[in-house]
């Protein structure tokens, strides 16, 4: 259940080219060092309708115009795509002097980048990003992942499914149960993308191929379900690494692993299977498959 990917990032006059296993997000991070003026324009960053105000261990909100070491400088641009703004520019404090090297090595971070898309709305996960450093000034301009046409099909949709699906009376976990059949029921696993990274004949690696198209892969599967997840104020977040993406949801004190994908075994027969459904993380290392792995300084929430 992987696809490889190639993530171009450009720092300066240098070009890094990483291979991933599994296509969990669509993106070219690029960092362009330029000596154009930026305008001085700051508190560009208006909230939306999918802004998550869930605090997390490794992320927060950062909206403050000024910053002042990198992890302020990280948190901001987590706000940023949090916020669902295209443009906006921050900068940095004339004490902090380190600031041009820290965007250096943040823009070389593909991996911590991408991760941020894991803890934002799907609608404000980013497809690309590009930082621009001018006289202590950062200029970020950001190209979100859905398009208002999809996310109007998505939200109509979605409330589709859960008057279809969803009853009042059903405990949260029987919803997420509900919406986890009927997902993995609607959708296929996207075996053609799987084998040719260029293939375009399904929007697979997003919600859109998954409720839409009838198609999807792991980056599809997490991305519907986050949608249904958040739209029923649930907390909950993505958890990823250079292999695959799954959830982490919030529920009954805890925080439980949710993978719609290896739910919905490639095979000619409709099979639903509930192996990864809500289970802990001690559930989750016992099957041992070698593919739901990560980095517990970053997805501190699943330590437990």
């Amino acid at each position: 259940m992987s696809l490889g990917q190639k993530i171009i990032v450009t720092v300066g006059a240098f070009i890094i080219t990483f291979i991933t296993v599994c296509t969990f997000f669509k993106s070219d991070i690029d960092f362009l060092l330029t000596s154009r003026t930026v305008e001085r324009k700051y508190g560009n960053t208006v909230e939306n309708n999918y802004f998550i105000e869930d605090h997390f261990d490794y992320v927060e909100n950062y909206e403050k115009a000024e910053v002042h070491s990198m992890k302020e400088i990280v948190d901001t641009i987590y706000y940023l795509i949090n916020s669902g703004v295209t443009k906006s520019e921050r900068y940095c404090a004339k004490e902090y002097t380190n600031c041009y090297s820290d965007m250096e090595a943040i823009s070389s971070d593909t991996n911590m980048l991408s991760i941020l898309n894991d803890y934002v709305h799907p609608f404000n996960s980013f497809d690309s990003i590009i930082f621009n450093f001018d006289d202590n000034i950062i200029k970020i301009e950001i190209k979100h992942t859905y398009s208002e046409e999809e996310k109007q099909e998505l939200n109509t949709k979605v409330d589709e499914i859960l008057k279809e699906t969803v009853k009042t009376e059903m405990s949260t976990r029987d919803k997420i149960k509900a919406i986890h059949d009927y997902i993995i029921n609607h959708t296929e696993y996207d075996t053609l993308k799987t084998k040719n990274v260029n293939d375009k004949t399904y929007h697979s690696n997003t919600a859109y191929g998954v409720l839409l198209e009838g198609y999807g892969i792991c980056s599809g599967y997490s991305d519907a379900m986050k949608l249904f997840l958040d739209k029923l104020n649930i907390i909950n977040y993505k958890i990823s690494n250079d292999q695959h993406i799954w959830n982490l949801v919030y529920l009954d004190g805890q925080w439980l692993h949710l993978d719609l994908t290896w739910d919905d075994p490639v095979s000619d027969k409709n099979i639903t299977r509930d192996n990864y459904f809500l289970i802990t993380t001690k559930t989750l290392k016992e099957l041992k498959d070698d593919v739901h792995y990560y980095d517990n300084n970053i997805f501190d929430e699943a330590k437990n």
